[in-house]
């Protein structure tokens, strides 16, 4: 089974609008017996004038201090402005007001985002347990169960949406094969580990050997070592039983050849109804990539590009191509193109800076990376390539600044010594040179 890259953020802005509407409420809907049937918050947010939003919410709040309503709709404008904390800080207030099930929802799916995956992971079983009926609130978190590393319940998410006539059908097939695909590599690599496994994982090796969808060689194998073994059960039944009977290898291979087999099913249905979608296109070229075809992906890539600009994750992928292939204007382009498109891609704005760095343009990676590293905890990856641009730009007392605060919380990071030592003999510093060489040596090797 081959490992695809699955897209962390599934929808648009412009879908993403969509599901989110559902929760949007006018100023005065749920705070007084006034009604209005125009909300300007809302037809600014349908023109992407986030700001502007942001400022009609806040002037109504003014009002209406305690509208558990008008904070959620205050936290979506902020959200889609990339300002997660005070996105989360406004959906935590509401909630604090009164149960609303969709803010719940937005304020998982913004902990998901931005990496609180502690604080995401329970309210997202709880979601998927309370919820699974209310498709528009399932969709607000659905690629969350990916990025949480849930293949399983993602599976049970993207099959619920397969009703949700406003979610596009063409998506929801493409993240449920690729649910599938990722429920296969989970339960193989626990398949792996289980005793008793050999002739269940040559089985699948064999299929695979021979670009055989069939892995089902050893069913009467299986049939025979276990009770609880049976061909006919569904994904969803062998999970049930799989989760009784967690040791169970029987069970785990079962699991392994179903989660392929549906994989490769749910794409079929998706080729055979929506044989122009970009979802699907989008795919493929993930797969022409994961099997080493990258001229071919970046190709097709950049014909989605053309099409489908909004496609989640083309540009970063689009990018890495670029980046294997050493092509760095091109990735720069695309990996910028990427941050302007979710300012909260932490990822894409790494691949921004190597870029830079690769492409030797010191004062564009220091103008890109000094807001970066302003807060608290800055990201290593900035500071690392920020001191860098400093030293380059004969700056090396900021650059020691830099690596100083962050050699405190990494002590054992051998890139950091080393560059505070080249740092300490270019400005003359004798005293720190011995006190980092020394450190170098004696670290382990």
């Amino acid at each position: 089974m081959m490992l695809l890259m699955v897209s962390l953020r599934c929808l648009s802005r412009r879908l993403f609008i969509s599901f989110v509407t559902v929760v949007l409420l006018g100023p005065w809907s749920a705070v007084s017996q006034e009604k209005t049937q125009v909300d300007p918050g809302r037809i600014a947010l349908d023109h992407g004038d986030y700001a502007s939003a942001e400022a009609i919410y806040r002037k109504a709040l003014l009002k209406y201090p305690a509208s558990p309503e008008l904070l959620t709709n205050l936290g979506i404008a902020m959200q889609m402005q990339g300002r997660s904390t005070d996105a989360i800080h406004a959906f935590e207030k509401a909630l604090k007001l009164k149960n609303l099930p969709r803010t719940y929802a937005l304020l998982a799916e913004e902990k998901c985002k931005t990496l609180d995956l502690e604080g995401a992971r329970p309210m997202l079983a709880k979601i998927l347990k309370e919820d699974i009926a209310d498709l528009q609130t399932l969709a607000l978190v659905a690629p969350c169960y990916l990025e949480l590393n849930e293949p399983v319940e993602s599976v049970a998410v993207y099959n619920a949406l397969l009703a949700d006539t406003s979610f596009p059908n063409d998506l929801a097939l493409i993240q449920l094969a690729k649910s599938y695909l990722l429920s296969a590599q989970f339960f193989i690599t626990r398949l792996a580990a289980a005793p008793g496994n050999a002739p269940y994982l040559q089985a699948i090796k064999n299929a695979r050997d021979q670009a055989s969808p069939d892995a089902r060689g050893a069913f009467a194998v299986a049939a025979q070592n276990s009770p609880h073994f049976k061909p006919s059960l569904s994904f969803q039944v062998a999970v049930r039983s799989w989760r009784q009977h967690p040791e169970d290898t029987t069970l785990l291979y079962l699991l392994s050849v179903l989660s392929g087999e549906e994989s490769m099913r749910e794409v079929e249905i998706c080729d055979d109804k929506y044989p122009s979608s970009p979802y699907l296109d989008q795919l493929k070229f993930e797969m022409l990539a994961d099997q080493g075809h990258v001229d071919e992906a970046i190709q097709g890539y950049e014909r989605l590009l053309q099409t489908h600009p909004e496609l989640p994750d083309l540009h970063y992928s689009l990018g890495m191509l670029y980046r294997k292939r050493r092509m760095w204007d091109r990735a720069l382009e695309v990996f910028r193109a990427q941050v302007a498109y979710d300012p909260q891609d932490e990822r894409a704005a790494a691949r921004v800076s190597e870029a830079l760095v690769e492409l030797i343009q010191w004062n564009d990676v220091r103008d890109f990376l000094e807001p970066r590293v302003k807060g608290s905890n800055p990201p290593l990856w900035a500071v690392l390539d920020l001191s860098e641009a400093l030293q380059n730009l004969d700056n090396p007392q900021r650059a020691i600044q830099l690596l100083a605060a962050a050699e405190k919380e990494n002590m054992s990071n051998k890139s950091i010594h080393f560059r505070l030592l080249r740092l300490y003999r270019k400005v003359g510093n004798v005293e720190q040179v011995h006190a980092e060489d020394q450190w170098l040596r004696s670290a382990p090797k």
